[in-house]
């Protein structure tokens, strides 16, 4: 049977379809237990759609981490903090760092670190990447004021990267103090990014 051929509208609406099924699936099944099948069922497609668009599962995570991330910027932050009228400051860039970790509003916090360990080694698009991250720190920093003047930007990086580090490892940790561990670690974040005194 020859291949089926899409459209580029059909490609996209494809895409767009699986790349939204796959976050609810993840909450209810998490990365192991969210099948190709499992995907392609919720996105109401037949499964060897699944491959005209990417190769394996960790391709599909890839690419559904950064589809999610993008999405959720305008939930996260208002349209006058992106369009520059205004900046976030340290209380409301908190609830950016928090947003990483809620099983609610975050891949990160329903992965394991074993599903971490297996993108990174059958994927390119989680290795540390001085340029790339200092990209996104930059931004990230644009768009907040009272920001020391010379934020070390990979060490930010590396602390929010053991920030979700922590929550795909909660299993592992003390339920009783993870709360705590995670406001800790996030006013470690908060303190790397912020002059004293700025609220």
């Amino acid at each position: 049977m020859p291949d089926r051929v899409f459209t580029s509208e059909q490609r996209d609406e494809l895409r767009m379809v699986m790349l939204e099924a796959g976050f609810p699936l993840i909450k209810e099944f998490g990365v192991t237990h969210t099948s190709i099948s499992k995907l392609t069922d919720a996105a109401g497609i037949a499964k060897g759609t699944f491959y005209h668009f990417w190769k394996n599962k960790e391709e599909y995570l890839a690419e559904l981490i950064r589809y999610h991330r993008q999405k959720m910027i305008p939930v996260l932050i208002s349209e006058d903090v992106l369009t520059g009228k205004r900046k976030l400051g340290r209380e409301e860039a908190r609830v950016f760092f928090h947003y990483l970790v809620d099983k609610e509003k975050s891949i990160y916090a329903n992965m394991t670190l074993e599903d971490e360990s297996k993108l990174v080694s059958m994927t390119s698009d989680f290795d540390p990447d001085e340029k790339k991250e200092t990209s996104i720190v930059v931004k990230l920093l644009s768009m907040l004021e009272g920001v020391k003047p010379n934020v070390d930007m990979l060490l930010l990086a590396n602390m929010t990267k053991i920030l979700v580090i922590t929550a795909e490892a909660k299993d592992e940790l003390h339920e009783r103090v993870y709360e705590k561990t995670i406001d800790t670690l996030i006013d470690s974040i908060l303190n790397i990014i912020f002059e004293k005194g700025c609220d």
